[in-house]
């Protein structure tokens, strides 16, 4: 019946990753759960796609059981400093359209898509949506836009990364003759003052190309700049050069500590990239996505809700995003206090430099975080 208010346990603005693992835990918890979703599913989601090993532990899904695309890689193609390094590193790439829609289905909950979220009141039970569904408890899934970030909570301390993207479907001989390594290894050009990178991952018959600056003054020159640089390299057919006139723009917050301070209120919470938790080097942001959204589904589920924002701050995944946050702030203060060596490619500083950063996009703890922490502490060691 028309004007008919339809009542759920929870409601989950936004059906990605984060509002999918979400709502996943709650169904499975015996809650009544909708997503509402402005775009129609499956819907085409401009994203590189990595998956670092953890994602499938979050998920509790075993990695072989995934029935969409799955790119796996065991080296990454680094350019920094003026040299190539071929690093050693674990992980996977899929397709969003595919991946965002087999966790929306798997999920459980009710969902209507195609549905622009415009009004977000608060009644007596709770959280009135569009003046139609109803539910004592909110969550924001809807990304760096999302509606119950914009109208319920404070904007993020800090600007946005800025990302040129585009992924594209090529003939998939020309992309293996092309590549730099095997398929799905990542050929990942890491910007010099470690402001950003530029990336071209090769799946099969699809490429996705793009690059991200975490000035967003800067990310067209720099997206310029990696164009020219990976067709000049050979590693992208030359039918790539006209899909690459029409890149798309994006952006996000990555992590920073004082998200987390405004994750919640009044039944009402935020999640992946509502919240703003991309890694802040690598900006990988489906892992702490699925991450969030799972924590927050457990402590709705045990009605524990204050406890979120605790529960994100202690996981080790982010004490980790707060210790490498920490440690770009102090390397970049640091060369700005002194004038840059005389580059040397290949120092071992260098090479220091982009091991760790093919680490990080494997999910991987941070080996000595503790002394690392302390090192920061005492103002030692932070020179690259």
């Amino acid at each position: 019946m028309a004007g008919r208010t339809i009542r759920f346990d929870v409601i989950v603005v936004g059906a990605g990753p984060a509002g999918s693992a979400c709502a996943r835990v709650l169904v499975r918890g015996g809650f009544r759960v909708l997503v509402l979703e402005r775009r129609n599913f499956p819907r085409v989601k401009l994203c590189a796609g990595w998956l670092s090993p953890p994602v499938w532990d979050v998920l509790e899904l075993a990695r072989h059981a995934y029935p969409g695309g799955l790119w796996p890689w065991r080296r990454c193609h680094v350019r920094y400093q003026g040299r190539t390094y071929r690093i050693g590193a674990r992980g996977d790439f899929i397709r969003r359209v595919e991946f965002d829609d087999f966790l929306l289905r798997r999920s459980g909950a009710s969902v209507v898509d195609g549905h622009v979220v415009s009004s977000l009141d608060r009644e007596a039970r709770g959280w009135l949506v569009d003046g139609r569904y109803a539910a004592p408890v909110l969550v924001g899934a809807g990304g760096t836009h999302c509606p119950v970030a914009r109208k319920l909570f404070p904007g993020k301390p800090g600007r946005p990364v800025a990302v040129q993207e585009r992924e594209f479907e090529a003939d998939p001989t020309e992309v293996a003759a092309t590549r730099a390594g095997a398929d799905g290894e990542p050929e990942l050009l890491l910007h010099d003052d470690l402001g950003g990178y530029s990336w071209n991952v090769p799946k099969g018959s699809w490429l996705n190309v793009g690059t991200g600056a975490a000035a967003a003054s800067r990310v067209r020159t720099a997206w310029t700049e990696a164009r020219a640089r990976f067709l000049d390299s050979g590693h992208l057919p030359a039918s790539a050069r006209q899909a690459l006139d029409r890149v798309e723009g994006h952006t996000y917050h990555l992590f920073d500590p004082a998200h987390l301070e405004a994750c919640h209120r009044d039944g009402a919470f935020l999640v992946g990239d509502a919240l703003g938790l991309a890694h802040p080097l690598t900006a990988e942001g489906i892992l702490p996505a699925v991450l969030s959204g799972r924590i927050c589904g457990e402590a709705i589920r045990e009605g524990a809700g204050q406890a979120y924002g605790a529960r994100l701050a202690l996981h080790p995944t982010f004490r980790d995003y707060a210790l490498t946050r920490e440690l770009l702030r102090a390397i970049v203060a640091r060369r700005g206090a002194r004038p840059p060596p005389p580059r040397r490619p290949g120092s071992l500083a260098h090479a220091a430099t982009a091991r760790a950063f093919a680490w990080m996009f494997g999910g991987r703890p941070l080996p000595a975080s503790r002394l690392l922490g302390a090192a920061l502490r005492r103002g030692k060691g932070l020179g690259a």
